[in-house]
């Protein structure tokens, strides 16, 4: 009976530092979600082309002329395009503002005086505009202007090859060759043009003409 009492909490103590057993809980794996079905591709964006297109300029037409027909938009754009009813035409005017005038006048007199020792000072109002014309009537138009002051060697004027713009006037000149590069296809008297064309002119009908032709 005393080894039953002395083994009694022996038995207690056991009982209440021995771990709890959990049962196991069941855990339902998640379902994976392949990762094609998760992002969904994006959707290639179609690109308007616009119709061919004669181009003229009056100022950097080369410069012009790259920047613009670089736009996937406007790859059918051609200088030799001879007989095309439809043209984008690019003209300039370059008028002194009254400040200019007078600087002009007499920074032109001094660097004579000087022989070209003191730069001739112009400030002018530089205004581009970008047209397009549909047998001889304008669709849309785009207007950029810009005001600047310069200061040129007056034995170098109109030399380096920049059409008198200067490096920062043909670097903006560019920067509009882009916007409208950008805005040309979206433009909905363009796009008007663009479907009448492709009513009257399918271009799967003029494919079918010529391959029958050879």
């Amino acid at each position: 009976m005393l080894a039953v009492a002395l083994l009694l909490p022996l038995h207690a103590l056991a009982a209440e530092t021995a771990p709890a057993v959990v049962p196991p809980v069941a855990v339902t794996p998640a379902k994976a979600v392949p990762v094609a079905a998760a992002i969904p591709a994006p959707t290639a964006q179609k690109v308007a082309t616009l119709p061919p297109m004669k181009f003229l300029s009056s100022l950097a037409g080369d410069e012009v002329f790259t920047v613009l027909k670089a736009d996937p938009a406007l790859a059918a754009l051609d200088k030799e395009l001879a007989g095309s009813p439809l043209s984008l035409i690019v003209t300039h005017t370059v008028r002194p503002t009254a400040a200019g005038t007078a600087t002009g006048l007499l920074s032109a007199v001094l660097s004579g005086g000087t022989l070209g020792i003191i730069p001739v000072v112009t400030n002018d109002r530089l205004v581009i505009r970008y047209e397009v014309l549909l047998n001889g009537k304008t669709v849309t138009t785009y207007n950029f202007e810009r005001t600047a002051t310069r200061a040129q060697n007056l034995w170098t004027m109109g030399t380096q090859g920049d059409d008198g713009l200067g490096k920062a006037g043909l670097e903006w000149l560019k920067t509009t060759a882009v916007e409208v590069a950008a805005k040309l296809p979206n433009d909905p008297a363009m796009l008007a043009v663009r479907d009448e064309i492709d009513f009257y002119f399918a271009p799967t009908a003029v494919k079918a003409v010529a391959g029958a032709s050879k």
